[in-house]
């Protein structure tokens, strides 16, 4: 059996190698390959384009193709598996993705085809839950406004939110989307005497000290509202002006998560009308973000620039995440929690 990593810029090809290197001892020969791309930006502008549009919206170079041809099971974190590449890959028995999204997979064309698809999930939500903490306290303390003063020369200690800089202790942390992320988030968070409510339709059980509300109560009531979802169909712009309305005058909206989320027009009016508080913002509709984007010129929103799940830990720990869930598949056993299902 033959397996093929493709490393990129963020997970190099010698990680998934080192990764991996333990299924040689099951007769698997491993080899790598690098996906030829001229700098992050450019890394980072496809894999917009294929969360928002899917894998067929990049066409994958016939040079790279010609590497993957034997693979059985085909590693890759970002490089799309597309028809194309699939329909090369006459031996491939497996898929495995390097992170909790499978955006930049054909994944009903590989099941038609009979390829199992796994994914990473929670490969990077420690690094997730820990950035979301610092932007909810980014953004009400002004930390990240005031060094920015400071750097050119101006002692501020005033902003928008002057009249209500909240302590978190007693506050109300509302989570939607309770996967990983949102767990850690809240236990995160218990350390800071917040009550911590949370919304998602998908998680059975909650942690024993978030309390489960409808998505609606979770606006009403919470001080900080916090997304964590996945983007589907049924969660795009789930955040709306609807939502936004919902929310306290004196309340902030955290995003570590997917920018399709939330309508991004509706949340400018929201924060420009001051019918929120603040905002902290990790994605975008449009990346990279431009100096003369609307969001830039608030006064009373942190924005970062996609950062939130990029930690070296993260990054580089993925392949021995995965290797480990994949290595049934080698003895025939299909039982791992990170196989795509058919839904």
């Amino acid at each position: 059996m033959k397996l093929i990593g493709i490393g990129d810029l963020l997970i190099p090809s010698r990680y998934i190698e080192e990764g991996f290197s333990r299924y040689r001892a099951k007769g698997v020969d491993v080899e790598v390959v690098d996906w030829p791309l001229k700098d992050y930006e450019e890394l980072q502008s496809i894999n917009l384009q294929v969360e928002t549009q899917g894998s067929e919206v990049y066409a994958v170079p016939d040079a790279l193709i010609a590497k993957l041809r034997d693979a059985e099971i085909l590693i890759t974190q970002f490089c799309p598996i597309t028809k194309k590449v699939i329909d090369a890959c006459t031996k491939l028995r497996f898929i495995g993705v390097l992170r909790g999204g499978y955006e930049n997979v054909n994944v009903p064309y590989a099941m038609q085809k009979g390829i199992t698809v796994y994914h990473t999930p929670g490969r990077n939500a420690t690094a997730v839950a820990d950035f979301t903490v610092g932007m909810i306290l980014g953004e009400c303390r002004n930390i990240a406004r005031a060094h920015a003063n400071l750097k050119e020369g101006r002692w501020v200690r005033d902003y928008a939110n002057a009249a209500s800089v909240p302590d978190l202790e007693d506050k109300t942390v509302g989570i939607i989307g309770l996967g990983q992320v949102g767990q850690k988030v809240a236990k995160r968070l218990r350390g800071f005497d917040v009550r911590l409510i949370g919304y998602d339709p998908y998680v059975d059980v909650l942690p024993n000290d978030v309390t489960r509300v409808s998505f609606d109560d979770l606006l009403v009531q919470a001080d900080f509202v916090t997304i964590h979802g996945r983007l589907t169909e049924e969660t795009k712009g789930l955040m709306n002006a609807r939502a936004f309305s919902l929310m306290k005058p004196t309340a902030y909206f955290i995003n570590t998560a997917r920018a399709g989320l939330v309508d991004e027009a509706a949340l400018y009016a929201a924060l420009k009308e001051k019918r929120i508080q603040g905002a902290a913002l990790d994605v975008f509709e449009h990346e990279p973000l431009t100096g003369d984007d609307p969001l830039v010129g608030l006064d009373n929103v942190t924005i970062t620039p996609h950062l939130a799940g990029g930690t070296v830990d993260a990054f580089l720990h993925s392949p021995v995440l995965l290797s480990r869930e994949m290595e049934g598949s080698l003895s025939g056993d299909l039982t791992s929690r990170c196989i795509v299902r058919q839904k």
